[in-house]
């Protein structure tokens, strides 16, 4: 069965079809031919299909020549390649853009609607509040209710997206409930479109301690030093707090305000010893390095 390119958006997931594919319709199509026709080594299409290692300029051009039809295939390739391997959420986002734009795409309605969600912070915003807000229709004294306000047109825009993906409904007297929808597609778009989407929550959390004063928030931050096992311990215990907030949450009987509540955890330093650099040495005060 062949393999449609334009139903992927992970280059990894693409390769390991299409190589299956190929595979299975004959047994001479094997790990040793793809590096032969590559010129590389035969263990590297393995460890590329593991995540173990990307693709190299070089590399894109000899799957895309091995694995696309035409000249339309290996340009989606490689803007594929371009959005899995981004190093930045702008390049990430500019890439997705670059295939979700390709007509033959279709994946177009999901990243498109993933988008349009998380592309505005308000819209998780005037979901909540429709669940304690008797929306009727008025757009302007909602969109008062939201901190920092918007616009009776934001909240109409709003509402509508809400409804076209099934997140809230209305009712017979005319307000709206919210649904257990939400939306859900590919790791690699998810992400993107909920980067965009904390990075102006983060915006918005900055500016509330100007809007607000200190008894309306607790705004707090910790810095500190720990290894690996610690750290991934910690990244588990933000897990189960967030889950514990969602149970507390969903036992509340009589919600009247909207919140948000913003738990990062990241890196603000190497690690010690640092990585060694492929091209260049490092000096690296009480290690061996300097007695040599």
């Amino acid at each position: 069965m062949a393999v449609d390119l334009f139903e992927y958006l992970n280059y990894r997931d693409f390769l390991r079809d299409a190589y299956e594919a190929e595979h299975a319709g004959n047994w001479r199509f094997s790990h040793r031919f793809i590096a032969d026709r590559g010129g590389f080594d035969a263990t590297l299409f393995n460890k590329i299909l593991q995540g173990k290692r990307n693709l190299t300029p070089r590399l894109v051009s000899s799957f895309a020549a091995i694995f696309c039809k035409d000249d339309r295939e290996k340009e989606y390739f490689t803007n594929m390649v371009s959005f899995n391997q981004a190093k930045t959420h702008s390049e990430s986002r500019q890439f997705l853009e670059r295939l979700v734009a390709t007509k033959e795409c279709k994946v177009q309605a999901l990243a498109k609607d993933q988008f349009e969600y998380f592309d505005q912070w308000y819209h998780a915003v005037v979901r909540e509040l429709l669940s304690i807000y008797p929306y009727v229709g008025d757009d302007f004294e909602l969109g008062l209710m939201v901190r920092p306000p918007i616009s009776a047109a934001q909240v109409k825009s709003s509402i509508a997206l809400l409804e076209r993906l099934a997140l809230v409904r209305k009712k017979e007297d005319g307000s709206y409930e919210q649904t257990e929808g939400f939306i859900t597609s590919g790791v690699e778009t998810y992400n993107t479109a909920v980067n965009s989407y904390i990075q102006q929550n983060l915006n918005v959390a900055q500016d509330a301690m100007d809007r607000f004063p200190g008894t309306e928030r607790n705004l707090s931050t910790l810095v500190f030093s720990c290894d690996e096992e610690a750290y991934k311990d910690l990244v588990e215990m933000v897990r189960r707090f967030r889950r514990e907030v969602l149970g507390r949450v969903a036992a509340c009987k009589k919600s009247n305000r909207v919140f948000q509540l913003g738990l990062q955890v990241f890196p603000l330093s190497d690690s010690y010893p640092p990585p060694l650099r492929r091209g260049r040495k490092r000096r690296i005060r009480g290690s061996e390095a300097d007695h040599e």
